[in-house]
């Protein structure tokens, strides 16, 4: 036997960029797709910042500017630091894709 209800379910229908209000939702072969990168922390007991989460979605472009202004800030820390290196072209990356 079925018993049928009717439910109400909220779906993402769109992701928009936090810093210049883009969406970051693309459409591919009638299908759409997220591209957005994602800034998130959640700080908890004994943190400074305890019980805060932060979360902002990202276009390509200012992911691209928040990485750099990271690995120039990694390098301003690090540069006379004989023991750390200093950030390459791969700094940040956990997996590289085919292309």
């Amino acid at each position: 036997m079925k018993i049928l209800a009717e439910k109400v379910v909220e779906t993402v229908v769109n992701r928009i960029c936090d810093i210049c209000n883009d969406s970051v939702m693309i459409e591919m072969n009638g299908h759409t797709h997220k591209e957005c990168g994602e800034l998130k922390a959640s700080w908890g007991y004994g943190s400074k910042a305890d019980g805060i989460t932060y979360g902002l979605d990202l276009c390509e472009n200012y992911f691209e500017v928040a990485l750099h202004a990271l690995k120039d800030y990694r390098r301003s820390i690090v540069m006379f630091d004989e023991k750390q290196e200093l950030p390459d072209k791969a700094f940040g990356i956990a997996t590289k894709g085919l292309r």
